[in-house]
């Protein structure tokens, strides 16, 4: 089965939804499959993003959290990248630390120095670094140096690393660039269908 995360849109919500339970056509999408949601206003605006606090993953292959949900899904379609980068402007992270004040630097499967950052408490369980730091995007910015990127949730079920260039691209949008994401957004939802789907235009 498909390990990736999907869009389902209502009349007040774009939900983003586990994979791994998918609903019988006609029956409703449980609430413990439910990573989170959009609130979607009488006008067709998307409100900011709500985690669920009824989400249980179902095992160690789930997403846990909106941005592993979106990591997961980025690249899929020019709508997910840019959900993600929304996602990432607002979030907190783990940034794992070497000790002395300064990010741990590894390499990642390709060889390519990063720093790691996990999503949430169930990636931070297993990766043991000397400690840890809450970040936010402006933080982590601040600590990236040149020439390394971010390796995210390095020990789950998929890891992902982006560019230092694309976190500091994030960091630089603007209110007017966050606009234009959320109005992607709002006509995918407007469709009604998945908003991440390969086949659904920016």
């Amino acid at each position: 089965m498909s390990m990736q995360p999907y869009g389902v849109v209502t009349r007040d919500f774009v939900l983003l939804v586990d994979s791994g339970r998918r609903a019988e056509p006609g029956a409703g999408v449980s609430a413990a499959a439910i990573v989170g949601r959009w609130p979607v206003s009488g006008d067709g605006s998307i409100g900011p993003f709500r985690n669920s606090p009824d989400y249980r993953p179902r095992d160690d292959t789930s997403v846990t959290d909106a941005v592993d949900a979106l990591l997961r899904l980025a690249g899929q379609s020019p709508t997910a990248t840019g959900t993600l980068q929304m996602l990432l402007r607002v979030a907190p992270f783990d940034l794992a630390m070497n000790g002395d004040g300064r990010p741990l630097v590894t390499r990642s499967p390709d060889d390519v120095p990063c720093v790691v950052v996990v999503t949430s408490a169930a990636h931070r369980r297993r990766v043991n670094p000397p400690g840890w730091r809450r970040v936010d995007l402006v933080a982590l910015v601040t600590l990236l140096a040149d020439g390394v990127d971010v390796l995210f949730n390095p020990a789950g079920a998929m890891l992902f690393r982006l560019t230092g260039d694309f976190i500091r691209e994030t960091m630089m949008m603007t209110d007017e660039d966050a606009a234009t994401a959320f109005e992607a957004l709002r006509l995918a939802a407007a469709s009604g269908v998945d908003p991440w789907s390969p086949a659904t235009p920016a």
